[in-house]
């Protein structure tokens, strides 16, 4: 059988399908394994630059088990003991979400109690609709489904400063929408696993490398070591079909590849390009995407004088000292690393405006910043990042079977309950290679071979 893709999601399937004794070939267009989890050394500075900014938390359980069955480095990651987000102000005051050694939901309550940026009132309008949130999880969410965020914590009499505060610094990294358009039940997700749970549960897990060191070329050596046949720069041209079924691929280099089953663990668009024209439509065609901008500004001192910090009032989104996380030397100097989710209208801006743009708001930002020179930029704009979380996400996003028979669909858009993470797109791996020895069972009546914890 083959695997289209390699990023986290073909990984995962192809590693899940050959520790139980399937032959897999792993196509990937690129050179490298990973995906949009990879790291490049920028030509002009020298510095490792990761694609995007990728943060998981002490939920992405199985993100962390597939780390561990690869053999990433340890010490990749820096790992928070338990949650704890420091939020700048527009004026630089920062107000901490701390979780202390406390079961849920306590922890939650006292890291609201202890936040700076949100009055009284506004705390309790918080707490109580993170518990409405978490008490719709168990008794339904899909009469939410239609309805924005904004809109609900509307109905509840959301004051606006904590809709900017609190909702906004943590709904748009985390489902890369803003809370205008934000899905509630993923939203409620959210919230329940990476805050309600527990502090460890959304303790952070920052690189510390690059992710091509710490996910891409480990991941790529597990694979060979699993027997799994991996072929990069393999661009596949169209799945091919017979009597409706998946029966190989047609590669752009002229070969061919026959396979019985195939896992494309690709972006919808990329999947509907790959299948003949004239199928019926599919509603995962409908599925729509939001942007991610990265921006990199190097100077000749320090600026920052946290790690990382979120913001609000201000255009930064998150901010991160890539010479303290990574080390000097991989950072070439004094590196901020800026996240901008949710990023479409950037699309459009030069890298040059936006250096100018995010160098601006640091300066107001960050005392710091005063009397110090910018000596260098980079800006990594991805138009499709992720899928886009906005209500009725849940009616499109389609489960492991694919639309012919012997094809298995995986990817963080698939459902798979999680926001577009990198917890996500292991979890559909999985979730595809389930589903297909599931099928191989059935057809010849073999035991069940467990592949992983069912998600």
């Amino acid at each position: 059988m083959a695997v289209i893709g390699g990023g986290l999601s073909g990984m995962a399937a192809a590693l899940a399908l050959a520790r139980a004794g399937v032959s897999v070939v792993l196509l990937e267009r690129r050179p490298f394994l990973g995906g949009r989890a990879y790291s490049f050394r920028d030509p002009d500075s020298g510095a490792i630059l990761d694609n995007g900014q990728h943060v998981l938390v002490g939920a992405c359980t199985r993100l962390r088990a597939f780390l561990r069955a690869i053999g990433s480095p340890e010490g990749a990651f820096l790992r928070q003991p338990r949650f704890s987000l420091p939020i700048l102000g527009p004026d630089g005051r920062v107000g901490w979400l701390r979780a202390p050694r406390l079961p849920g939901p306590l922890h939650l309550a006292a890291a609201l109690a202890g936040y700076g940026h949100l009055a009284a009132r506004e705390k309790w309008a918080v707490a109580r609709a993170v518990r409405a949130l978490s008490r719709a999880r168990t008794t339904g969410l899909e009469s939410l489904e239609e309805l924005p965020l904004a809109a609900w914590l509307s109905r509840r009499g959301m004051p606006a400063g904590a809709v900017e505060r609190f909702w906004e610094p943590l709904v748009r990294p985390a489902l890369n929408v803003s809370v205008a358009e934000a899905n509630v039940p993923l939203t409620a997700f959210f919230l329940e696993r990476a805050l309600w749970g527990g502090p460890e549960g959304g303790a952070l897990w920052l690189p510390t490398t690059g992710l091509s060191e710490a996910i891409g070329e480990p991941g790529g050596r597990a694979l060979l070591a699993a027997g799994v046949e991996v072929r990069t720069a393999a661009r596949v041209r169209s799945i091919i079909l017979d009597n409706g079924r998946a029966t190989g691929v047609d590669l752009a280099d002229g070969g061919r590849l026959d396979a019985l089953e195939l896992v494309a663990a690709v972006p919808p668009r990329a999947l509907d390009a790959l299948l003949p024209e004239g199928m019926p439509p599919r509603p995962y065609a409908a599925v729509g995407s939001s942007a991610i901008v990265n921006v990199y500004l190097w100077y000749d001192r320090p600026v920052l004088e946290l790690p990382f910090a979120g913001t609000f009032g201000s255009p930064l989104q998150w901010v991160f000292d890539r010479a303290r996380l990574l080390g000097a030397g991989h950072a070439r100097g004094e590196c901020l690393g800026i996240s901008l989710s949710a990023a479409d209208d950037y699309l459009g801006w030069s890298k040059d405006d936006l250096a100018d743009h995010c160098d601006e708001a640091v300066a107001r930002l960050a005392s710091a910043r005063r009397g110090v020179r910018r000596i260098g930029s980079a800006v990594i704009k991805e138009p499709h990042a992720t899928f886009r979380a906005g209500p009725g996400i849940a009616d499109l996003r389609p489960g492991p079977a694919g639309p012919v028979d012997g094809l298995y669909l995986a990817g963080d858009w698939t459902d798979t309950g999680w926001p577009a993470t990198m917890e996500g797109a292991v979890r559909s791996g999985e979730a595809a290679a389930r589903a297909l020895l599931a099928t191989r069972r059935a057809r010849s009546h073999e035991p069940a071979t467990e592949v992983a914890p069912p998600p």
